[in-house]
């Protein structure tokens, strides 16, 4: 703790009883309560340490520490995931998508952006540096979720592996696209419980889930005829595109009512590079 040194006593004191409580994002309220002073005092303080680059303001109260090992700089995001958990005040919410495909280890290619699933209609805002995306979700569709240690007492709330992947066939424009998608899937074969999958697509009553989800895993390899056929029950004949960013274009699959905007051999390709 040799940076306290530079550091004023109740500064000082703040830092240090935040170390002690290995906690990264706090509020003024605690900043006061750690300090010992009125919220007015410790607003002065914590603007005097934000100026000197020693914690990065997020949203109005609401503060991320920034290591003592970093020196002075001028931003600082210790862990974007706890940030969002911090700022949203009680709101239930889960780390979806991208994100939560992230936390799974199945993404290839980093996201700068948040992606958050809430009950609450909130809009797309910059939270200490990092762009969060509020994905509205209907109450009967808000479910696959569990908490999800980010280590150093730091918990949020975030999708469930199958949940993830679910997101993942409803928004593939949230999560890179079709084939990033298809190369979660394959990197989590062996620990998807397909049941629960297929549980989760019928549960949320979208078409376009199912008949993502079936191509992919065929595609893939990896679901036999008693999981098509369960995948399949009560689907309508219908088309959706299978990637639904990219152009109308590629064959029609008649089997999973799907236009094939992205082939079965680029997603065979993806997967094996």
């Amino acid at each position: 703790m040799k940076a306290t040194k530079t550091l004023g006593p109740k500064t000082s004191l703040l830092f240090t009883k935040l170390h002690d409580q290995d906690r990264l994002v706090f509020d003024l309220n605690t900043a006061a309560r750690l300090m010992e002073v009125d919220r007015v005092h410790a607003a002065g303080i914590l603007h005097a340490a934000s100026k000197r680059g020693l914690i990065t303001p997020i949203r109005r109260g609401l503060y991320n520490l920034v290591p003592f090992e970093m020196g002075s700089v001028d931003f600082h995001l210790a862990n974007r995931y706890a940030i969002v958990a911090a700022n949203m005040e009680g709101k239930p919410y889960y780390l979806s998508h991208v994100s939560a495909l992230d936390l799974h280890g199945l993404v290839t290619q980093p996201s700068f952006d948040v992606y958050v699933s809430t009950t609450h209609r909130l809009p797309t805002r910059n939270l200490g540096g990092a762009m969060v995306h509020f994905v509205t979700t209907r109450n009967a569709q808000f479910f696959g979720f569990a908490p999800h240690d980010l280590g150093s007492n730091h918990p949020v709330f975030a999708s469930d592996l199958e949940r993830a992947l679910i997101d993942g066939f409803a928004r593939p424009d949230y999560c890179g696209g079709m084939v990033e998608v298809a190369k979660a899937v394959f990197m989590a074969k062996s620990r998807v419980n397909f049941d629960k999958l297929v549980g989760y697509a019928h549960r949320m009553k979208i078409a376009a889930i199912i008949r993502r989800m079936g191509f992919v895993l065929e595609t893939l390899g990896l679901a036999d005829e008693a999981l098509v056929t369960k995948l399949k029950a009560g689907l309508l004949p219908g088309a959706v595109k299978l990637d639904p960013q990219l152009p109308m274009a590629g064959i029609h699959n008649p089997k999973w009512g799907l236009r094939l905007n992205v082939s079965a051999e680029e997603i065979q390709k993806a997967v094996s590079n």
